[in-house]
């Protein structure tokens, strides 16, 4: 998998990072679907991403950030932020499960994908391996693939960030408990710390 290199120079200002729970996705209401690749949101999970896009003005992300996982892009692309937007393989979900598995390199290098995401920053998925990786990591891997995400985040320009991850990745992410499908939670991030401000439960 990608490793997250660290260009930008650490910003002296609080960084608040929008972390986003993905939508209610196929294999939240049937766990047969945790055997496939790529589930997708359900009609629910659409019209709970769609309901953040209000929430913007509010949030001011300055960029987004959202894990390869399919569920978490048509998040994303539900909640229609319209700045810099960079797919992250770190940001996917624990487990082998297949349908944690991001969405294969090639695939997300095709026009497909452009024409479905828009001009999103895949580089990071471009230097992964070709083929979906579904295998299970240690409790020690998760939280060196947390810290991993967390530097890079602090690290770079701006001080609002949108992240669109998954639920179990995201407590080790930030200590915090476990989230609601399209669940809002503000967070400052200070040398790996993250320290919740405020939350927004979906009303979807």
């Amino acid at each position: 998998m990608a490793r997250l290199v660290i260009k930008q120079r650490k910003s002296s200002k609080v960084k608040v990072v929008h972390v986003i729970r993905h939508g209610e996705a196929q294999h939240n209401v049937n766990e047969k679907f945790l055997l496939k690749h790529d589930t997708k949101l359900t009609k629910r999970g659409q019209r709970q991403a769609k309901s953040l896009h209000r929430l913007l003005p509010k949030l001011k992300p300055q960029a987004a950030v959202t894990s390869a996982v399919l569920r978490a892009l048509q998040t994303t692309r539900g909640i229609g932020f319209c700045g810099p937007t960079v797919v992250v393989p770190e940001a996917r979900e624990v487990g082998g499960w297949p349908a944690n598995s991001p969405i294969e390199s090639r695939e997300a290098l095709s026009n497909e994908m452009e024409a479905k995401f828009g001009r999103y920053d895949w580089s990071l998925v471009a230097t992964g391996p070709g083929r979906r990786s579904s295998h299970w990591e240690s409790t020690r891997q998760i939280k060196d693939r947390a810290r991993r995400l967390s530097r890079w985040l602090e690290r770079r320009s701006e001080e609002s960030l949108l992240l669109v991850s998954h639920g179990e990745f995201l407590q080790h992410l930030t200590g915090d408990d476990y989230m609601d499908n399209c669940e809002v939670r503000s967070y400052s991030l200070n040398r790996g710390k993250w320290q919740r401000l405020r939350r927004v439960k979906c009303g979807v």
